[in-house]
């Protein structure tokens, strides 16, 4: 069994208000702006007027969702996230003008907060920041809202709605931080702001001066998930060695915070499982049958079963291994990702028993009689390997002693050297020759053959000859 990483993400109705789209000038940092402005001097953003202190009401977009009732909000580790949010920002001196912030969507590789690197800039706005809490001390056409009062009075915090696109913590259980910047100018500076649309190169959420800015990160309640999918396939099949039929279940299992939606379950030996004939993954409307276009809850699973024919094998060799993938994805995330699981369907041997012939080729009044000896695969499927032909009355017939005059059995020379490969349906023949010690007699004699099949099944065929032996003086 294995893991994948699934990327899905649901869209959730919020109270945060959302911001049309940003200009293209709105991906530089603050230090890019102010230095646009004929600024020479870095920033050094060392004033606290303005600070950002939280981020409410979020709303994720794509790469996550909000639990409707704790307000709680995931993202998946690594991936892109989008969200909404209503960003408070505080005033700690006299009023100050043209306010707004810098969010770095870029994880800020340069650590500096939002001062260089890649961002996003908002201005407060009478389309961003409520009613009643939005103010602008500046005549027209200045549009940016200005901060004034003691804290908690009307227009002290501000709230700004902004929607932000970034990245989502790698580690799993890591809150998202966003490195900030937040920007304001000081009476004597409040020069016309246009906010991020002033029809220029860049925008007019700049600072009065150098240190008229503030940095930091601002942590919010967005925990990053990871996105395992668990998919299982097993068989407690067996099939002979001709082939036959074997069973499957599949299980899929969402082990994330979010629920997802099945988008496929193919086999690699049987394509759509969901098209074989008595598969149970099949749309049915229950939620524990895995179909496609069903949904699967947060940390819920489905399962479902399936038949499909097995080829021929061999029995001891390689057993049939298919392979089963799942895809699901999410609403606002339409590209699904992936995961597979194998099971492997063994062999069962199938021996068929051979047999052993014995005649005898003469049945004059002689001495000497020669038996014929035949030993037959009757296998379809395996050969046969003759290590030893043992006669009940002569002994070894591979061999000349004793009784034995002469034989083909067990020679290079003659039917083959033991132990002999007997094909399939194939035959080993030989002969030898036995004296009798007596002419008038009966001799009543067993050969018998210690055999074994490609897969070590053993057998031990055999068969009889009578010889009767007169002698008549005249």
């Amino acid at each position: 069994m294995r893991k994948i990483r699934l990327v899905t993400v649901l869209t959730l109705v919020g109270a945060g208000l959302l911001l049309g789209p940003e200009a293209a000038s709105a991906q530089t940092c603050i230090q890019d702006v102010w230095k646009a402005h004929g600024n020479n001097q870095n920033l050094t953003c060392t004033a606290n007027d303005v600070t950002l202190s939280s981020a409410t009401n979020i709303n994720i977009v794509t790469g996550g969702s909000c639990d409707p009732v704790t307000g709680h909000c995931s993202c998946f580790a690594g991936l892109p996230v989008t969200f909404t949010a209503d960003f408070r920002m505080d005033l700690t001196a006299d009023t100050r003008y043209d306010v707004g912030f810098y969010l770095a969507t870029d994880n800020d590789p340069n650590h500096d907060g939002a001062i260089t690197g890649q961002c996003t800039a908002k201005a407060s706005l009478a389309s961003n920041t409520p009613a009643a809490n939005f103010i602008n001390l500046d005549a027209a056409p200045d549009v940016c809202g200005d901060i004034t009062g003691p804290l908690n009075t009307a227009h002290n915090p501000l709230f700004v709605s902004a929607q932000v696109s970034t990245t989502c913590p790698s580690a799993p259980g890591q809150q998202l931080q966003l490195p900030f910047a937040t920007t304001w100018r000081q009476p004597g500076s409040n020069q016309v702001c246009l906010g991020t649309g002033n029809g220029t190169n860049t925008n007019d959420v700049y600072p009065g001066s150098p240190s008229k800015c503030n940095t930091g990160t601002l942590t919010l309640d967005i925990t990053s998930v990871s996105t395992t999918l668990d998919v299982t396939k097993s068989t407690s099949s067996t099939v002979p060695e001709t082939g036959g039929t074997a069973s499957y279940s599949v299980t899929v299992a969402n082990t994330t915070s979010i629920a997802v939606t099945l988008t496929s379950l193919n086999d690699d030996k049987y394509g759509d499982i969901t098209s074989l004939t008595g598969s149970t993954c099949v749309p049915d409307g229950v939620a524990s049958t895995c179909e496609v276009g069903g949904t699967i809850a947060a940390g819920g699973q489905c399962s479902c079963t399936f038949s499909g024919a097995v080829p021929p094998g061999d029995f001891g060799g390689p057993a049939f291994k298919d392979t089963v993938t799942a895809c699901a994805n999410n609403v606002t995330n339409p590209t699904p990702v992936c995961d597979t699981d194998d099971a492997e369907v063994p062999y069962t041997d199938l021996s068929s028993p051979p047999t052993l012939s014995k005649t005898a080729s003469n049945t004059q009044c002689q001495i000497d009689q020669t038996y014929d000896v035949v030993v037959t695969n009757t296998s379809g499927l395996d050969t046969l390997t003759l290590s030893a032909l043992n006669d009940n009355v002569y002994g070894s017939i591979t061999s000349v002693h004793d009784s034995i005059l002469s034989t083909t059995c067990g020679q290079a020379s003659g039917a083959g050297a033991l132990p002999f490969v007997i094909p399939v349906a194939g035959n080993y023949t030989c002969s030898f020759v036995a004296r009798s010690t007596s002419c008038n007699t009966t001799v009543h004699d067993t050969v018998t053959g210690t055999t074994a099949d490609e897969d070590g099944v053993t057998s031990s065929p055999s068969d009889d000859a009578t010889v009767v032996i007169s002698v008549t003086k005249s």
